[in-house]
């Protein structure tokens, strides 16, 4: 019985050295989570020269009008939002351009505007392109992910997909838009003669990761 319980004591006394810390001593080493207890991350960067900047002709922005009625319950008037940008970088690494309203509002009715809420993108967006050279430049594509959106949510409408080539290129954008109201509001806009006044802003954003435009159907940039 006294063997056993020496060979249990000397056991106990030999796990807590192997246990002991070691710091200080040569070829010590520390348990880590990852293989050479490095953990790294990339990421991509662009370096660009261009031109001249970006620029965009003033939105237009033209509604139907529509003749008085009877009350109705609901009233949706179709109209267009048109701008240019001007791509005079020469480098085409692309744009996105987004559109937003403010609230229309009516000195005869003020108590119901019409919110950006209700200004909806009613159908696919256009591109007219025009290129100047002296190779290429990038193809402009209307976004129908767009449609249906609001005007409070700021939807991308249209871009210019990046290209490995030099030139500058011009793109007209139309984007078909619907307004509608319900309720007392359709009621008043539907039988009485009243303006509303609003506007619309366009933002054109640059320097954005060429991957990302693959997201809105843009081909794969190839090249420099």
């Amino acid at each position: 019985m006294q063997r056993q319980l020496l060979r249990a004591v000397v056991l106990v006394g030999a796990l807590a050295a192997v246990s002991l810390p070691t710091l200080g001593a040569p070829g010590a080493a520390s348990a880590c989570s990852n293989p050479g207890c490095v953990v790294t991350v990339g990421t991509p960067g662009q370096i660009e020269t261009y031109v001249s900047p970006i620029s965009v002709t003033a939105a237009t922005a033209t509604f139907a009008e529509r003749a008085t009625t009877a009350q109705v319950s609901s009233v949706s008037i179709p109209g267009t939002l048109s701008f240019t940008v001007l791509d005079a970088r020469g480098n085409n690494e692309g744009f996105v351009a987004s559109v937003s309203a403010m609230t229309f509002t009516s000195t005869l009715f003020p108590l119901l505007p019409i919110p950006p809420k209700s200004i909806t993108v009613a159908s696919a967006p256009t591109v007219t392109m025009t290129c100047y050279g002296p190779y290429a430049c990038g193809t402009g594509i209307g976004l129908g992910s767009s449609v249906g959106q609001t005007m409070a949510a700021s939807p991308p409408v249209a871009v210019e997909c990046p290209l490995a080539s030099i030139g500058e290129g011009q793109y007209a954008v139309s984007v078909p838009l619907n307004i509608t109201a319900t309720g007392i509001a359709a009621e008043k806009l539907g039988s009485y003669p009243a303006s509303y006044y609003g506007g619309f802003t366009v933002s054109v954003a640059e320097g954005q990761p060429v991957a990302s435009f693959a997201g809105f159907g843009c081909p794969s940039r190839t090249g420099p």
